[in-house]
């Protein structure tokens, strides 16, 4: 007699086809985003068993965590898990109910509540590890009342089956799936006696997990525009503010009121959903066809802080596509683009909408003379915070010309201390950002604005000006991120603003700004990106004529890359292709020319070719700044001692610091040039004897390579000697003559030395040595040497070349014979 299926069987059967089905249409149709879904990365052993956690009942999140965990390699949700007996490997904190399924009822799931006696139950060795699965239906907040808005896009308030349908239909692409990392039971079972906390505590850890998942991927839950600008309008400070220009007479108050609203609306982003996915379609076309692709560094980091904290991002700016780079990586891995306090001359027409939708929030470049635009501007950042929103800025003002990290204004951090004085409730993070470019947008303008053209306005028509950069090769992008840095640690590390926070006039508030600024400027250059173009310009522009056989230069380059690796910051990436690739990819992005002689090829940098060249070199000059003092040092005297070298490096640390924002603290100096000794003496270019450390023999290749390596360092310390020429000199008479003067010097040695480098000659890096001397008490504040001062010339000194000290000394013997007003770099050259 044949055996019939049981109704409760033939139910479980056709509900196991329907899922079948509805997994098949589904996968055909869908391309979810899956983050942190692999055995790796959840750290899940083979002897571990996995149960899921959902926040919300739902066959179709349900089906999508499948797909997930399928291309992860991770155990089904749907399957059994047959060591505990259970048909399913899956739970939900909350099922829905309401006629679309819009809200949300909290149920204590019965299969949940058995997991902890199976936990009791299993051998030692078996572990129980819950894993909480975020389904993200469109990964942007909706602030907009439309009826396709509401459907489309993710938000605070339960996704029902109607939203799931239509954001799958229309946006099959947008929905994220986020793996949260696993709560061990055992662990949990451990720190709670009775059963009933037990389960309260897994409970709380979800909700609260799942709370910060959603904060991180679709940002806060926001208002409206109009409703943000009159929040700014009821502030306190802003009320004080047209309070204080109406009495002064100069308008009625609605007239001022009607003021501040119109800064408001200058001011404020209005970030749209739709205006984000159109940035991501049209990127996503442009870095395929313009760069070579995108790399992403550290992300992980991103993502652990943005749970618990304001993430602040602070990237390096070298392009104005640093503003869209930046929120598509972040778009791209699940994280809320911030919004961006951008120039108010790239509020053009037609741009200046589009940014503004991307999250742009528009600033004067200065607030001085208007307390009203200050204190709306104040108190939109203050909001901002306040809310949850994450933000992004550029603390050295402008874009660099010169691939250098420029020092830091303290102007953004101001505000955001202050803001978080006035509510620290939720804490904050600063994320250093840096942006390695194989080449820039902007390069040719740069170049000119260096050789003295004067810098051109935006303009709407320079959009079009990418479509003609497409015949050009332009590489991979790097985005690393570097240390997060916690303000409230900061604050805390100083005791003026933990006893007494002090005034935000007062010259302790302003130190702790700036040093602030400092420390995040030094993190974003320790999360430097090494690449190829830059490892051919630091090789080529180390020789004397940008001219150099191709077999050494493969040489320097595994030479240079291996000594990044070794001695550059904890943070930094070193690209990993090989010299012949490196080389390959420098030739085809910057033009370089290979020459075939009878002896071997030639690769040549053309003049043009060299100046640009100077910006990739000195966006990683600071990566070799000390590996090419040690090398300075034991190639200027006949034999050397670890000792002298650490004493040589002790004494202008400090200003090679300044200028290139190093990393290391005094205290870990040593160790950090024992480790270049150690470094240098394995390729070759040093050589260890009984008695100490040498130079290789003149007729090497190793000799020629540790004059290269010195020869990195040649600019900065001969700025550096050109200012203490000037100053044993005593010839001027203020800070501004003496930048001036010694750019005048700089510019005329170029000349003498063939330097293809107009930043050799910028007066704001000789202003910072006027600083650090200062700061050093090598020098007092009238620009009278001090005691210290001796110990800096004497190094400095040293590890120039007799003829180039010569000439400086020359140059300022000329000066002071025909000493007149101060002039503009250019005049002394003749």
């Amino acid at each position: 007699m044949a055996n019939h299926p049981k109704p409760g069987q033939i139910r479980n059967r056709l509900k196991k086809a329907q899922f079948t089905l509805s997994r098949k249409i589904l996968s055909a149709w869908i391309r979810p985003i899956f983050l942190g879904g692999t055995r790796h990365n959840l750290d899940i052993k083979d002897s571990d068993l996995i149960c899921y956690a959902l926040p919300f009942r739902s066959t179709a999140d349900l089906l999508v965590a499948d797909k997930a965990c399928q291309s992860g390699g991770l155990p089904s949700p749907v399957g059994p898990v047959d060591q505990i007996d259970e048909d399913r490997a899956v739970f939900f904190l909350s099922r829905p109910e309401g006629t679309l399924g819009r809200k949300s009822q909290r149920r204590q799931s019965e299969r949940m509540m058995r997991l902890f006696q199976h936990q009791t139950n299993l051998p030692p060795g078996r572990r129980i590890k819950i894993v909480p699965v975020s389904i993200f239906w469109g990964h942007q907040p909706d602030r907009e009342k439309s009826l396709f808005k509401i459907l489309l896009s993710e938000h605070w308030s339960a996704t029902g089956g109607m939203k799931r349908f239509f954001a799958g239909l229309f946006h099959p692409r947008h929905i994220l799936v986020q793996f949260g990392a696993p709560i061990p039971l055992d662990e949990l079972m451990a720190s709670e006696n009775e059963r009933p906390r037990q389960i309260r505590k897994l409970l709380r850890l979800l909700r609260v997990h799942f709370n910060n998942q959603r904060q991180a991927i679709i940002g806060p839950d926001l208002s409206h525009r109009r409703t943000l600008i009159n929040t700014l309008l009821e502030g306190k400070a802003v009320r004080d503010a047209i309070d204080r220009e109406a009495a002064n007479g100069n308008a009625d108050h609605a007239a001022v009121e009607k003021k501040a609203a119109g800064y408001a609306t200058e001011i404020a982003s209005h970030q749209s959903y739709r205006v984000i996915r159109f940035f991501d379609v049209l990127l996503t076309w442009l870095w395929n066809n313009l760069y070579g692709g995108i790399q992403v560094n550290n992300i992980g980091v991103v993502k652990e802080h943005a749970q618990s904290f304001e993430i602040v991002y602070i990237p390096c700016h070298r392009s104005h596509i640093d503003y869209l780079l930046l929120s598509y990586v972040l778009y791209h891995n699940g994280l809320t683009p911030p919004h961006i306090a951008a120039g108010k001359n790239l509020n053009l027409p037609l741009i200046g909408p589009l940014l503004r939708r991307g999250g742009a929030f528009f600033m004067r470049r200065s607030f001085q003379g208007d307390a009203l635009y200050k204190a709306v501007f104040d108190e939109y950042l203050h909001q901002m915070f306040t809310k949850g929103y994450s933000v992004e800025y550029f603390i050295e003002g402008g874009r660099s010309r010169t691939g250098r990290t420029l020092p830091p204004r303290t102007g953004m951090l101001r505000m955001t201390v202050r803001s978080f004085r006035k509510d620290s409730t939720k804490p904050i993070a600063f994320m250093p950002v840096y942006f390695g470019y194989e080449r820039i947008l902007e390069s040719s303008t740069y170049m000119a604005e260096l050789a003295g053209r004067a810098k051109k306005k935006e303009s709407v028509f320079d959009i079009f000006g990418i479509f003609s950069s497409f015949k050009r090769e332009f590489g991979q992008v790097t985005v690393n991120f570097g240390e997060p840095l916690l303000l409230r640690e900061f604050l805390d590390q100083r005791p003026e603003f933990r006893d007494e926070p002090p005034s935000v006039t007062s010259a302790s508030f302003t130190d702790a700004c700036q040093k602030l600024a400092e420390l995040l400027a030094v993190r974003i250059n320790s999360a430097v990106a090494v690449k190829p173009v830059n490892l051919v310009a630091v090789a080529l522009l180390s020789t004397m004529r940008q001219n150099i056989e191709e077999q050494y230069l493969l040489t320097q380059i595994q030479r240079l890359r291996d000594i990044a690796l070794a001695c550059g910051p904890d943070n930094c990436s070193v690209t990993d292709e090989s010299p012949e690739d490196i080389l390959d990819t420098a030739v085809q992005i910057v033009g370089l020319t290979r020459s075939s002689h009878r002896f071997g090829t030639i690769v040549s940098a053309s003049p043009e070719q060299s100046v640009s060249l100077t910006y990739n070199a000195n966006s990683v000059t600071h990566v070799f700044a000390l590996p090419s003092l040690v090398a300075r040092f034991v190639r200027a005297g006949n034999q050397t001692t670890p000792a002298e070298i650490h004493a040589f490096i002790s004494g202008i640390y400090p200003y090679v610091s300044s200028e290139m924002f190093l990393p290391w603290s005094p205290q870990a100096l040593e160790a950090v040039v024992s480790g270049i000794i150690d470094t240098l003496a394995e390729s070759g270019i040093i050589k260890r004897r009984d008695v100490g450390l040498t130079a290789p023999e003149p007729e090497s290749p190793e000799y020629s390579a540790l004059s290269d390596m010195a020869r990195i360092s040649d600019a900065t310390l001969e700025r550096f000697f050109i200012v203490v020429a000037l100053l044993r000199a005593a010839t001027t008479a203020s800070p501004k003559e003496l930048e001036t003067v010694s750019a005048g010097v700089a510019e005329q040695m170029s000349v003498l030395y063939g330097i293809n480098s107009p930043d050799f000659f910028d007066k704001s890096l000789f202003a910072n040595f006027l600083t650090t001397l200062k700061r050093q008490k090598a020098i007092g504040s009238e620009l009278e040497i001090a005691d210290g001062f001796n110990a800096v010339e004497a190094s400095i000194a040293r590890s120039l070349d007799a003829d180039v000290r010569y000439n400086v000394l020359q140059a300022v013997a000329h000066y002071v014979a025909t000493r007149r007003e101060p002039a503009e770099p250019g005049e002394y050259t003749s």
